[in-house]
């Protein structure tokens, strides 16, 4: 028995040791890397100029080699991040989560134009600096183990084409004849939203000027019309008095008009830069008229969503199912006057937020992005 208990001690002993030092190869190996650069990460090119006439073709390709030492002790998760050089990822897209043995990723023409414009608000056609980062993040259930990356820049230079404004035109307007559309792509795609009373219309080129126009085509398809041909042409038609989004692709000939149920969100809290008093507007998506998204950052405190550019009692509301709504948990959104309940941000939820609000499916998104 005295051997027995004996060997029992000498293999806790080691086993003990062995596992004060299990951390030890782990750390040997990440001190040959550079925290910063130990990926080796490439692009396709340094410098891309985006092409209006090749808008499904790649434009980008980013490449890196797995970490395969560090895989052989631990599991590694690949995460792609992208923004605008001097913004230093505050303001980029959402992390991408690769999937496992995908050691790339790609962004069409299109893909990186609409970036540009949409996300990043990007005027002119000017180059931009935008920084690629790839993240290994290594999992352990013992201990946290910072992560590695590698991050390049790359100069792009968005679509170069001409501004051309266009018009809603007819007696949907209440207030006069026309009303400027929103260029979302210069001289390409054209959104509009607000109230049109029941009428007809037609997409003007000179603003308060029926012709030189675009009008209803066969089918639903969309024709251009002139002086000497406009005559007679069919306009596009609105049923009945209520708020319309209207997305016009000029390149294309495509139109899209449905009713929405609201011309602007709002959104403000004492958890929000603007507080209560100058809540932001919200930016509708022009291929997604129901949702709207705002980036912002986010302190301690409460917020919520207006129909208005103000929370007064009378003023139509979106809040959260319940009173203090935690921003992780409770994403459904109700309209009401009555009930003042408001979502609340803890300080432990506090930094940058891209927050998405789907009018149609009354969710709302709160993703923490720095």
């Amino acid at each position: 028995m005295k051997k027995i208990y004996l060997f029992v001690i000498v293999l806790l002993f080691f086993g003990c040791k062995e596992e004060a030092n299990l951390f030890e190869p782990f750390e040997d190996l990440v001190s040959q890397y550079r925290v910063d650069d130990a990926i080796v990460l490439e692009v396709s090119a340094k410098k891309i100029e985006l092409d209006p006439t090749k808008r499904r073709v790649q434009a980008l390709l980013v490449t890196w080699e797995p970490l395969k030492d560090i895989e052989a002790l631990y599991p590694v998760k690949y995460l792609f991040k992208m923004d605008v050089t001097e913004n230093g990822f505050t303001t980029a897209i959402p992390t991408i989560e690769v999937a496992k043995e995908q050691f790339f990723i790609s962004f069409t023409h299109e893909e990186l134009e609409r970036i540009l414009r949409e996300k990043w608000k990007v005027q002119g056609t000017g180059e931009v600096s935008v920084s690629i980062r790839v993240i290994a993040q290594v999992s352990s259930d013992d201990k946290f183990i910072k992560p590695l990356y590698s991050t390049r820049d790359v100069i792009i230079k968005p679509f170069d084409v001409e501004s051309k404004p266009l018009f809603i035109y007819g007696d949907v307007i209440s207030a006069g004849t026309s009303s400027e559309m929103n260029e979302v792509v210069p001289g390409e795609l054209y959104s509009w939203r607000g109230k049109l009373q029941k009428g007809e219309f037609l997409i003007a080129k000179v603003m308060d000027v029926e012709f030189p126009s675009f009008g209803k085509g066969e089918g639903g398809s969309v024709i251009e019309v002139n002086e000497d041909n406009g005559e007679g042409v069919d306009r596009f038609e609105i049923p009945k008095d209520g708020i319309y989004a209207v997305l016009f692709d000029r390149t294309n000939l495509r139109i899209a008009i449905q009713e929405v149920p609201y011309a602007n969100i709002y959104f403000g809290g004492s958890a929000t830069p603007t507080l209560w008093t100058n809540p932001v507007l919200m930016t509708w998506d022009p291929n997604r008229p129901h949702i709207c998204r705002t980036t912002t950052n986010l302190v301690a405190g409460e917020l919520k969503f207006s129909t208005e550019a103000n929370f007064s009692s009378g003023t139509l509301q979106l809040r959260p199912m319940k009173p203090d709504g935690s921003i992780d948990r409770d994403l459904d959104v109700m309209v009401s006057m009555l009930k003042d309940w408001k979502w609340r941000v803890t300080a432990e939820q506090t930094g940058r937020y891209d927050v998405e609000l789907d009018v149609e499916s009354m969710k709302v998104k709160f993703v923490k992005i720095n």
